[in-house]
């Protein structure tokens, strides 16, 4: 949530007992190396950068609306202001190493009374874009010393408990580097000032978790910016934040800026809600000390992130790999029982506990003077405890054991729906490809048929047969005008004849030479005749050869088509 290690929960409401387990738990837990955080880790609602980075193959979405108004006491000038802050944060290759992209988008309204005339101007534009990298240089709780384990002495004594600690005041320390981006003729930057400038920014935090107070986390930024330009920046954000439950966060923050182009002192207050462990929603007000001009602004946001993060780097200390199991407790026991049958001294013993006094049934701060039922009581109530401390370790370790099961059950179902897909792709391929070289095929058999269609010169033969048919029609025509001419002829020999019935002889001979002629006619149309029915049996049989050509051709196409049809069933 705001600035890692808040959200955690109440500890005003908890049992003594609960809050002995809890301390117990969180004292071993500092062996943790990961800036990961099971809730979301964001720098909003205020403007300051914690020293902690979203953590490994993390993806974080950070933005809000502002709302507010500006007055300038000199310039005479009233401003209402709208800007959207947004912010894109990816942890890299490593968990203490982040890149992000921030900025701010600005639009103001300026209203400006010069005499007796009120002037309006707009101005939009970008008032800051930078891209940088932020790297972890000291986490404080990263690797404890042994004099950091678990002190029992300071679980059962409320004055240890609650004693300051010199070493909490050491903070993580991040450095950030990034380089700025503002357009040419910018109304919120000076006009000489670059397009591409750098930022440094060195960053500190603090984490306190406190069995009265809650969790605290206390920022600190040191900001150089703009250093190549005429008018360099510096700047420095303090803040604070408190958590009130383990869903609601308040903060304060204090920030401060000097340059030659604009300084001010801006205090802002607000709170966060946690939706759920990667959704923040966050709202805060912000105002000044000066006139010049007076800013107060109402801000809203939320942050979300995409959670890729799988496995924290973790390092146990020697004595915690495992957690202390049942049947070596017990083999324990009986080793100490031995011992003291034995005659071992109890300074011997006493070492033994320094050395691991968790797998030890007597504690350092027991007295062997004291009530032998009083040494039981105290040493079963630590028993009890440090069987919870077990049991939780080892459902941390079933859970961390799932979630790989899991990411593993989904990986191998990737792979195999991955493999299904690229089988029914390449099935698809090869009945595609069939279908090509079933279709190229059919192309294949036509074109032969056709060519051999060339070969036979069927179509020229039938052409043939078409022309002699009509020469044929047209000789018909010409006997049956030669018929039409010959009885005209007749009818005027005849009448004639008539006249002239006494020249037998010449007509005797007119009549042979009819006669003749009428039998040469006769002849030539038997020929024709003759001829055309040859044309047609001729053409007959080769439309017969045709159609036989054009069924074998779709016998084997139906053919081609069913051998297809059974492969692919």
């Amino acid at each position: 949530m705001i600035k890692s290690a808040i959200f955690e929960p109440n500890l005003l409401n908890m049992s003594p007992k609960s809050m002995l387990l809890l301390v117990s738990l969180f004292l071993l837990g500092l062996t943790s190396t990961a800036q990961y955080t099971e809730k979301i880790n964001t720098n909003r609602p205020g403007v300051s950068q914690g020293a902690f980075s979203v953590g490994n193959n993390v993806l974080q979405l950070e933005g809000g609306l502002g709302f507010g108004r500006e007055r300038h006491k000199i310039f005479d000038t009233k401003s209402s202001t709208f800007n959207f802050d947004y912010e894109i944060r990816y942890g890299l290759l490593i968990e203490q190493l982040e890149i992000n992209l921030n900025g701010s988008f600005r639009s103001d309204g300026v209203r400006q009374t010069i005499g007796a005339n009120e002037q309006k101007i707009r101005k939009t534009d970008f008032e800051s874009n930078t891209i940088g990298v932020k790297y972890l240089i000291y986490d404080p709780y990263k690797k404890p010393k042994e004099n950091d384990s678990i002190n029992y002495d300071e679980l059962k004594s409320w004055k240890e408990r609650y004693r300051f600690k010199w070493k909490s005041l050491i903070p993580a320390v991040s450095a950030y580097v990034g380089m700025n981006y503002v357009n040419t003729d910018n109304a919120f930057t000076f006009p000489t000032d670059a397009t591409i400038s750098p930022k440094i920014v060195v960053m500190t935090q603090n984490n306190w978790w406190t069995s009265n107070a809650g969790s605290w986390v206390l920022v600190t930024n040191l900001i150089v910016d703009k250093i190549t330009t005429d008018n360099p920046a510096y700047g420095w954000i303090i803040t604070s934040t408190h958590t009130l439950n383990d869903k609601w966060a308040v903060f304060g923050e204090y920030q401060g800026q000097k340059s030659d182009f604009y300084s001010d002192n801006i205090i802002r207050l607000g709170g966060a809600y946690l939706w759920n462990k990667d959704l923040q929603i966050d709202a805060n007000i912000a105002t000044n000390f000066k006139d010049t001009p007076s800013i107060f602004r109402v801000s809203v946001g939320a942050s979300y992130r995409f959670d890729w993060h799988s496995k924290d780097e973790i390092i146990e200390k020697p004595g915690f790999e495992s957690g202390i199991k049942k049947d070596e407790s017990e083999e324990d026991e009986e080793k100490d029982k031995e011992k003291d049958k034995d005659g071992l001294e109890l300074d011997e013993e006493f070492e033994e506990i320094e050395n691991d006094s968790l797998k030890l049934e007597k504690t350092p701060f027991i007295n062997e003077f004291e009530d032998g039922s009083h040494r039981d009581a105290m040493e079963k109530d630590l028993d009890e405890r440090r069987t919870e401390q077990r049991l939780e370790r080892e459902r941390i370790e079933k859970e961390k054991q799932d979630k790989k099961d899991e990411k593993k059950f989904k990986k191998e179902e990737r792979r195999r729906l991955k493999r299904e897909a690229k089988a029914a792709k390449q099935a698809e391929k090869a009945r595609i490809k069939a279908e090509k070289e079933k279709q190229k095929m059919i192309e294949d058999i036509d074109a032969e048929l056709d060519k051999m269609e060339q070969d036979d010169g069927l179509d020229d033969e039938l052409k043939q047969i078409d022309d002699e048919l009509k020469k044929l029609e047209e000789m018909e025509k010409e006997l049956g005008t030669g018929d039409k001419q010959d009885a005209k002829e007749k009818e005027a020999e005849e009448s004639k004849k008539a006249e002239e019935e006494e020249d037998v002889d010449a007509a005797y001979e007119k009549l042979q030479k009819e006669q003749e002629k009428a039998k040469k006619e006769e002849e030539k149309r038997k020929k024709a005749e003759e001829k055309r029915k040859k044309k047609e049996e001729k053409k007959r049989k080769k439309e017969e050869e045709k159609r036989k050509k054009a069924e074998e051709k779709q016998r084997k196409k139906e053919e081609k088509e069913k051998e297809k049809n059974e492969n692919d069933n």
